[in-house]
């Protein structure tokens, strides 16, 4: 099976928000951020159809992608339908701002799984998350929401976790299940220098807190899914994780900025790490700077050998590693989170592994 995985950012940094902890504007900074052309667009279709992959994931990100226009979407699934024979698989990550009646039916259409970025109820959320005029987002948030059910797009909500939103776990867990959000992600915020970040401490009460919360929900039969419980129970149960954050490696997939640049991660997107362009005769092809990428995510750190949750943690997500790649800086948090859950979330698994 030769699988692509891309993702996409058709806006490059651009972006209609000012969020307090974004990690791509210092990155983006600097460059000529523009909404990808046609001609690029055509040109990594072009690359796709001549990598031949047996199936195809594209990703679409930012910056905020929906800038790129409904029409951009409209063109690039054409052209992937008239060019990809193999099945192609869409995604988009989005502050919904500009979700309306038709591009939600677009969304539907075209069966695109879509990420919400929502960090809470209005106290929360408000804290990183104002538009580019420093105002409130939440209102045409939970509109767009509203079309999103209205056409049964399938959707999930991503939060990012600092020291202060995890501290409101509880209050934002509850607003989640009152809006009848049944599909979760809280990730970990990175420092990009504006001071904002998740310590230790904070992010191991987090995890507990919030497995309490879920694991209440789940015994009375309101299951609500959760991304990386629902990836822990799975390695529990025998399966593979899908998140690649909990992987152990990096993998292989490739980021497509707007001017056909490509870059091994969404989180390595600096000028240091760039890959290739779509300019390359094979750009899909895994050249020696990018398997070197992927091995340094394979260092692991002594400790890590003989811990008894290695199977669990695999090490955690790269950028949030230190030590040369080998040590997560959540090293504790993910330790004691699994002496307090392991046993909850075990028992879980045995009963899934007898009902498949």
């Amino acid at each position: 099976m030769k699988k692509l995985i891309l993702l996409v950012k058709p806006a490059a940094g651009l972006c209609n928000m000012d969020c307090g902890y974004c990690f791509y504007r210092p990155v983006s900074e600097g460059r000529e951020n523009r909404i990808m052309t046609r001609g690029t667009a055509d040109l990594l279709i072009e690359k796709i159809e001549k990598f031949s992959p047996s199936e195809v994931s594209v990703m679409f990100q930012g910056g905020e992608p929906t800038l790129a226009g409904l029409d951009f979407y409209k063109y690039f699934v054409g052209k992937i339908h008239e060019r990809i024979k193999a099945p192609v698989f869409y995604s988009i990550q989005t502050n919904a701002l500009l979700i309306d009646d038709a591009f939600a039916r677009f969304l539907k259409e075209n069966e695109f799984l879509t990420g919400v970025s929502l960090d809470g109820a209005r106290r929360t959320n408000d804290r990183y998350r104002l538009d580019s005029g420093g105002e409130s987002v939440l209102p045409r948030v939970l509109d767009a929401v509203s079309l999103l059910n209205k056409h049964k797009v399938d959707f999930n909500i991503l939060s990012v976790v600092d020291d202060k939103n995890a501290a409101d776990i509880e209050s934002t867990y509850a607003y989640f299940k009152k809006h009848r959000f049944g599909y979760l992600q809280f990730i970990p915020c990175i420092d990009g220098g504006g001071g904002i970040s998740l310590s230790a401490e904070s992010y191991e009460t987090f995890l507990k807190k919030l497995f309490d919360l879920w694991y209440d929900d789940y015994m009375s039969g309101n299951y609500i899914s959760v991304r990386h419980i629902d990836n822990y129970i799975g390695i529990l149960a025998g399966r593979a994780p899908e998140s690649c954050a909990m992987c152990g490696t990096c993998g292989h997939y490739f980021v497509v900025e707007s001017d056909g640049c490509i870059y091994p991660c969404d989180f390595y997107c600096g000028d240091s790490y760039k890959v290739g362009t779509l300019y390359d005769d094979s750009p899909f092809e895994i050249i020696e700077k990018h398997k070197a990428f992927i091995e340094e995510s394979l260092l692991i750190h002594s400790h890590c050998k003989t811990c008894k949750y290695y199977a669990l943690c695999r090490g955690g997500c790269r950028r949030d590693r230190i030590n040369n790649y080998s040590e997560n800086i959540y090293c504790g948090s993910y330790y004691n989170f699994f002496e307090y859950a392991l046993e909850r979330m075990a028992a879980i698994a045995r009963s899934l592994q007898r009902k498949a």
